[in-house]
């Protein structure tokens, strides 16, 4: 409660005239001054994991002992406001770093676990060989950027509008300008969306003709690379500032069959990436009939690189993919939920974003567009996908890292005679629980600040952690 909350990046104490005239100190008061106090109200916020958006629940678990008689071994009217507060279990960062993080690291896991082994996966994957890979959009426009000798466009011709496509500027990392069209008016709008719409099936598409193009390099036919070796893969998509939609991808080469070989020789990691990068630059797909958008293909820029153990190589890569798994459509998570009845004009976005998300949602009013259900993914500017998925093979799945985790949990709480949660409606060995949803959220700012100010606290500890080991590692330098 400390801190000020003023402005993003400030780190200096609230002076006391501030925090005494702050409007959320009466609605925290009256928390703290509810039964249970603090404590309570603490444990409640822990048990949430720091959730920023709990889901509150009514509701109580409930056994049934052998005799028919029942046991109550939790109710959530014990509880501050009569509820149990879980946590709210998204993927994005721009709506609730805590959840976020906690799905960032179950994705770290899952690439980490088909790269080196674990949770499931035999540790002899380690040495298949595997390529990071990335894909790029094509050019749908000249957009603000920085290149690689770090200024923007240093010349240009001018376009039929009459501007000159040229910027002498030397961008900084946050400048918003960043991914802006310097003449919207040239800006294929359009073929930027559908592009987004398509990249699934040109990823599935590019996988294919990797295996062809695997064949072709190593002299077999196509049926014949099929029974030799196969392709497993985690991609994940990242939103680049001009709203195209890039692909991170991990790909693995096991041997065919059931059990998780290694491939036979000769094929290598080296063959796989010089096979990926054939597929990438010949592979396209169909665009939506009755538009303008011909075939889908990468862009010019892509890169596959050979992963291996080297300076902890497959880790680096597992991290790697697993940031990007929390990223959103926008910085600013104003595109974090679908759009109902078109872009509003309160809606706070880039001129270039909203000119996407608008074209998005006109396409999606036509009969192409339709089809491809255009409008239900406009805040996606068009693109129809999970944000990380994998082949079948790859690792372990997310259900079931959660299912351990759930396990681990329960098994905790009944070693210490704790309360039990679960969700749903269930009859588990006599136990039946059943819960009313409430809402979503601290129901007062003033509970939000506190629960903000529990979870620093418990950072605190683990930043301080860190701090020294990177101090101890320069020192050791």
């Amino acid at each position: 409660m400390g801190r000020s909350t003023a402005s993003a990046g400030d780190d200096v104490m609230t002076p006391a005239t501030d925090l005494l005239t702050d409007p959320r100190l009466p609605e925290a008061m009256a928390r703290l001054a509810a039964p249970g106090g603090y404590e309570a109200f603490e444990a409640q916020v822990v048990g949430a994991r720091f959730c920023r958006r709990p889901v509150r629940l009514k509701g109580s678990v409930v056994q049934t002992q052998a005799d028919g008689s029942c046991q109550v071994l939790f109710d959530s009217s014990s509880q501050p406001d009569r509820v149990l507060l879980k946590a709210c279990g998204t993927r994005r960062q721009t709506l609730c770093p805590p959840c976020a993080s906690i799905y960032r690291g179950d994705a770290f896991a899952l690439v980490a676990a088909g790269l080196r082994g674990g949770k499931g996966m035999p540790e002899e994957v380690a040495t298949h060989p595997a390529v990071l890979l990335t894909l790029t959009a094509p050019a749908f426009g000249v957009v603000h950027r920085r290149g690689r000798d770090g200024n923007c466009h240093r010349s240009g011709p001018r376009c039929p509008h009459g501007r000159a496509l040229r910027c002498g500027r030397r961008h900084a990392d946050g400048d918003p300008a960043l991914g802006q069209a310097l003449c919207p008016a040239c800006y294929d709008y359009d073929g930027a969306v559908l592009f987004n719409a398509g990249v699934s099936e040109l990823w599935r598409r590019t996988t294919i003709y990797a295996l062809r193009a695997l064949g072709n390099l190593a002299g077999l036919s196509v049926r014949s690379v099929a029974k030799e070796v196969r392709l497993s893969y985690v991609k994940v998509v990242e939103f680049q500032r001009r709203g195209s939609v890039h692909l991170h991808a991990l790909v693995r080469l096991d041997a065919a069959g059931d059990a998780l070989l290694p491939p036979p020789e000769p094929f290598s990691a080296e063959l796989l990436a010089a096979a990926l990068e054939v597929a990438a630059r010949r592979v396209s797909a169909p665009g939506p009939k009755d538009t303008t958008a011909g075939r889908v293909r990468w862009g010019k820029e892509l890169d596959a690189t050979v992963v291996n153990d080297e300076n902890a190589g497959r880790r680096r890569a597992a991290a790697y993919i697993a940031k990007y798994s929390t990223k959103s459509t926008d910085d600013d998570g104003v595109l974090d939920h679908r759009l109902r009845a078109g872009v509003p004009d309160a809606l706070e976005l880039p001129e270039h974003l909203r000119s996407l998300v608008e074209s998005a949602w006109r396409l999606g009013g036509e009969p192409p567009g339709e089809e491809l259900r255009l409008r239900a993914w406009a805040h996606t500017a068009g693109y129809r996908g999970h944000f990380i998925t994998k082949s079948r093979r790859f690792s372990t799945t997310f259900a079931a890292l959660r299912a351990n985790r759930q396990e681990w949990t329960v098994a905790q709480k009944q070693a210490g005679t704790a309360q039990i949660e679960r969700s749903g409606t269930e009859d588990i060995d006599g136990i039946v629980s059943e819960w009313t949803f409430v809402g979503m959220g601290y129901t007062t700012a003033g509970d939000a600040w506190l629960a903000e100010s529990i979870a620093e606290e418990e950072r605190l500890p683990r930043r301080s952690l860190y701090e020294e080991r990177q101090e101890a590692l320069s020192e050791a330098v």
